[in-house]
């Protein structure tokens, strides 16, 4: 398994072969206590509070690599998506060209007239 490939597994599972370069989000906030909290919004379970910020995130940061130290990540793609069965649906529609039509004059006179 090469690092960062994905490897495509039975009903349309992708799992990626390393975890060493998962895109995961940290946020920081300033409490009113002064310390700071660092979580990780993928993660519900990963909040820390710290002192300092370089503090919060490195808490942070440890604290991913010891959740998923054991965690396989998954990517389940939905083949058939129901909502495609509507695409051009309308397509050589006379009445539905109108009224398209309609509303696309009506939404512009309404941003026109709001500014």
């Amino acid at each position: 398994m090469g690092k960062g490939k994905q490897i495509s597994l039975s009903m349309n599972l992708q799992a990626f072969a390393s975890l060493n370069k998962m895109p995961l989000h940290v946020l920081v906030e300033r409490l009113e206590s002064g310390y700071f909290m660092a979580s990780v919004p993928e993660l519900a379970d990963c909040v820390v509070a710290a002192a300092t910020r370089e503090a919060a995130i490195a808490a942070v940061q440890e604290m991913v690599k010891v959740r998923l130290a054991n965690i396989e990540v998954l990517t389940l793609e939905v083949a058939n998506n129901p909502w495609t069965e509507f695409i051009g649906m309308f397509s050589g529609d006379e009445e539905f060209a109108e009224l398209a039509e309609e509303l696309r004059t009506e939404r512009d006179l309404d941003i026109n007239g709001a500014t």
